[in-house]
């Protein structure tokens, strides 16, 4: 550095301090250097995670397909499986042992789930009824070409490790055939422990199954941590690796089932009238009925022998879920994706449930969801996107979701466009879900706000809020970001993992980076880690460089840290110059509008880079006539914690 422009950045440190000599000195608990630090605060990038937020040149993950016959007793409410499971390996890691997810057990009398939960508010628990949940393992082996062999194992709560005993060398594979069984669990559900994600719904025409949790799956094992094997608690959801699905479902002939993936064999399953709907719905842009309401209780509306066999296939997934019902009424609808090809909506509901803005709009909601998702972000990657009737009030899985079947208005579009909208996060980016709430609920939310604003010409626009107001979510109460999902309160998770996240992205997209650098950004983090596991440092870096930004400042004081912000006038002197303060720790741009007597107003928005400097900022408007009121953030954008101070006007008109 010269001397040159070191005397000139001497002498503008002293006219600057002497214009702010003449105002209103504060406290302030802001740092610069905390917020605009010079090494780096995010994690460096590696050759798994690229320091630009990109995959690697060595980024591996996992595969693992699965193929699953099923029979449901719908007399006992029991699933029994037989899976074979195929686990490839393609870490540079030898594995001594494989790590599966056994969810079903957390309904297990004295599972940590429930005892760690106080699970009182179950109603098993108010009727008192014993329930005993849980998986029934009869049968594990590995499976070679030659033969198979019993395999040891352990269980512990919701985990079951099986010990090889020839480890599995990178680049190999190893099968295993677990046989299973289990009772579907109802009702469980309280604020503090939300597992009903998966539950038998009575109507006057038969039950809905919502089967999920509904087979033994590998954990995931990474290059952040190795074995992902926290227990399943309630409210941490779920971390799948992809791999294909072929699952086949056995129950009597009077149900209907649909499932994640696409129905191989609807000429064994269908009656000829329903076989001719079906390909009629497929290409059709309003919705066929498949099964109409009038013909639920007509047993013409079914084969007429004593069980069907429903087979389905799914590529490329972390997961798969399914339904089953004699009470269904079936409909379906073409999806037109932006690449010429087609997907299938399928709407399930009871009779009951068949109300004027409600599921008569399922097939008009999952259309719009599943286009306008696809030409915004990533192409809706499965060949059915279905959508059904359940006493769940809203639960996503590939493929396939489950929405309140009570829901009217804009209840039920919200319902049915969020948990649509899961399609991109988390099942297309796959992250963790049991860590990292938010990076698929606060995600999804910040979409469906931005559906909102489109469908049907603005009719659900506004039904977007964000209260509660901003600054709640940076309160001394408020639960930070990186929480693990089990460890927040139940009347917190939505304000933390979804609002919060929701405002955050809104934000940055409205005011900071703006829609074009923003949407381009957002779309490339989904493209590079659609079907992979991104951490929060790998967003936080694809963002920064995506947009061209660093945004460390902002990750860091609101998704790592908790920070408030106050920002505040301190005064206006006779030459027009207005002191501004940041008062707590966090920093946001200024947005800043200038009365003058006349009425003329001025408004200026002024980087954050203001801050890197003082917690003091002295703007020199240049206005030559009287000012009459100052005021900060006039359209209540940013979360300051005192709008107290963000006003101004001179004594005697205040």
């Amino acid at each position: 550095m010269s001397m040159k422009p070191a005397i000139g950045f001497f002498l503008f440190v002293v006219v600057h301090l002497s214009a702010v000599a003449q105002f209103k000195e504060s406290v302030s608990k802001y740092n610069p250097q905390d917020i605009f630090p010079a090494l780096p605060a995010l994690p460096a990038g590696n050759s798994y995670r690229a320091a630009h937020g990109e995959p690697g040149p060595a980024y591996w993950q996992n595969r693992c397909n699965y193929s699953i016959d099923a029979v449901l007793d719908d007399e006992r409410n029991v699933v029994y499986g037989t899976e074979v499971i195929t686990y490839t390996n393609n870490s540079p890691h030898t594995l001594s042992y494989l790590w599966l997810q056994l969810d079903q057990n957390v309904f297990k009398q004295h599972s940590r789930g429930l005892d760690a939960k106080l699970f009182l508010d179950s109603n098993h628990v108010k009727q008192k009824k014993d329930f005993e949940g849980g998986y029934v393992i009869t049968d594990v082996r590995l499976i070679s070409k030659k033969d198979t062999l019993n395999t040891g194992y352990r269980v512990d709560d919701t985990r079951m490790q099986l010990q090889l005993a020839q480890p599995l060398v990178p680049g190999a594979s190893v099968g295993i055939r677990i046989k299973y069984s289990y009772t579907i669990p109802r009702f469980f559900y309280n604020a503090d422990f939300n597992v009903n994600r998966t539950d038998i719904m009575p109507t006057a025409e038969g039950n809905i199954y919502s089967i999920a949790q509904w087979y033994p799956r590998l954990c995931v094992f990474d290059d952040v941590e190795g074995w992902n094997t926290l227990p399943y608690l309630g409210n941490g959801e779920f971390y799948l690796e992809y791999g294909d699905f072929n699952v086949n479902i056995t129950l009597p002939s009077a149900y209907i089932v649909s499932a994640s993936g696409e129905l191989l064999n609807p000429e064994e399953v269908l009656t000829p009238l329903q076989q001719q709907r079906w390909n009629q719905a497929h290409n059709s842009d309003t919705k066929v009925f498949i099964r109409t309401p009038e013909e639920v209780k007509n047993a013409s509306s079914r084969p007429s022998k004593p069980a069907c066999t429903w087979k389905f296939r799914m590529s490329n997934t972390r997961d798969f879920a399914w339904t089953a019902s004699k009470s269904f009424v079936w409909e379906g609808i073409r999806i037109n994706l932006p690449d010429g090809k087609k997907a299938f909506g399928i709407s399930l509901y009871p009779v009951a449930s068949k109300l004027s803005g409600s599921w008569d709009r399922s097939s008009e909601y999952i259309k719009f969801t599943i286009e306008y998702f696809s030409k915004k972000w990533y192409q809706y990657p499965y060949p059915c996107a279905v959508n059904v009737a359940s006493n769940l009030d809203g639960m996503e899985y590939p493929g396939i979701v489950f929405c309140s079947a009570r829901d009217t208005g804009n209840d039920y579009w919200r319902v049915v466009n969020h948990e649509l909208g899961h399609t991109w996060f988390p099942m297309i980016v796959g992250s963790n879900e049991r860590k990292y709430a938010w990076m698929d609920e606060g995600f999804n939310m910040f979409i469906d706000y931005l559906a909102c604003e489109d469908f049907n010409s603005g009719e659900f626009k506004g039904y977007a809020p964000l209260a509660p107001p901003a600054a709640d979510y940076f309160a001394d109460s408020a639960v930070s970001v990186l929480t693990r999902p089990d460890g927040i309160r139940g009347d917190m998770v939505l304000p933390s993992q979804y609002l919060k996240i929701a405002y955050l992205l809104g934000l940055l997209r409205n005011h900071i980076l703006g829609a074009e650098r923003f949407d381009y950004a957002f779309r490339h983090y989904i493209s590079q880690w659609a079907f992979k596991h991104p951490t929060p440092w790998d967003f936080f870096r694809c963002m920064n460089n995506a947009a061209g930004e660093d945004l460390t400042w902002f990750w860091k004081e609101t998704f790592i840290e908790n920070y408030k912000l106050d920002q505040a006038i301190a005064g206006v002197n006779e030459a027009a110059e207005i002191s501004i303060e940041n008062l707590e720790k966090a920093a946001m741009p200024l947005i800043i509008e200038i009365t003058t007597v006349s009425g003329k107003k001025v408004r200026r928005t002024l980087p954050v880079e203001i801050w890197q400097y003082d917690h003091r900022y002295v703007l020199k408007t240049g206005i030559t006539e009287r000012i009459s009121s100052v005021v900060i953030d006039p359209d209540n954008v940013y979360p300051d914690q005192n709008r107290a101070n963000n006003s101004w006007k001179p004594a005697g008109q205040m």
